[in-house]
């Protein structure tokens, strides 16, 4: 059997697996006297979910026991499966990310009631236990948050793009091919940001993270994800300087966009002055 054939039907399992993992976290959780809710985030809350996604796990609990909730974080999720490895588990912080033997991954977070306030995370999340409604009044508030691109949210993405176009550049310069690459993709990266922001939408994932950006569950249409593909590049630093400025008209497009939208300065001519300096 070839190794696509045979991941693929190991793969296959994972949604069963995954709903096993969910339904023990969910009993154990709701067992404990200071868990007051339960709730989903991500694509399985939303619907948009395929046989990897993970589950984005959220656990309310009462203000006075949450630090010890943080320090048992990695034992409580190791109790709802046989956990292969923990992504991150730094003593102190409210989430982890654990990696079970089945190929199922859960990124799990503690949070009080005070840490939790309306907002346009909240519009489509899937509660799983809400005993005393904390959830379900935290959502019917966040139904008429709309997001919108705030002037520092556009000041800050266009003061990005330029440092890792002047990055890239200097990269290039200094043969260091695989960094060179990796602050092209940065690039690449912000303007579908700026796509987003254009579409008055937000990217749900970290940032610089192409998740849920390609493939089936994109929200670009067929044209952006055209040049997406066009814009690829190998490690070549001649091929990597000429894509960046088949790149460039575009990002200008979305900043007039932006500007004219929020009522901003433009800087056009102090962004083409800084772009020249490094095309």
């Amino acid at each position: 059997m070839g190794f696509f054939s045979e991941h693929l039907k190991r793969d296959s399992f994972l949604p069963r697996h995954r709903d096993i993992l969910l339904h023990n976290a969910v009993r154990d959780l709701s067992d404990d006297g200071d868990v007051l809710a339960i709730y989903l985030a991500g694509s399985l809350a939303k619907g948009n979910f395929d046989e990897y996604s993970d589950i984005d796990l959220h656990t309310v609990v009462t203000k006075e026991q949450k630090a010890k909730y943080i320090i048992g974080k990695m034992e409580r999720a190791n109790g709802w499966g046989n956990a292969a490895f923990h992504e991150d588990h730094h003593s102190s912080s409210p989430y982890i990310v654990t990696h079970y033997d089945t190929f199922v991954k859960v990124d799990s977070w503690y949070h009080s009631p005070e840490d939790v306030v309306p907002s346009i995370w909240m519009k489509e999340i899937e509660i799983l236990y809400d005993p005393f409604t904390i959830m379900k009044q935290i959502v019917k508030a966040s139904a008429d948050y709309v997001y919108q691109p705030s002037v520092e949210e556009v000041e800050l993405w266009r003061g990005k793009l330029l440092a890792f176009i002047h990055e890239t550049y200097r990269a290039v310069m200094r043969e260091e091919r695989l960094y060179a690459r990796a602050n092209f993709d940065k690039i690449r990266w912000l303007i579908v940001l700026g796509w987003y922001m254009e579409m008055g939408e937000h990217i749900d994932g970290p940032y610089g993270a192409w998740t849920k950006i390609e493939g089936k569950r994109s929200k670009l249409d067929g044209e952006k994800l055209n040049l997406l593909k066009e814009w690829g590049s190998d490690r070549n630093g001649h091929e990597i300087m000429k894509t960046m400025r088949d790149m460039i008209p575009e990002f200008l497009r979305i900043n007039e966009c932006l500007s004219i939208r929020l009522d901003i300065e433009g800087n056009e001519v102090q962004i083409n002055r800084v772009i020249k300096m490094a095309t």
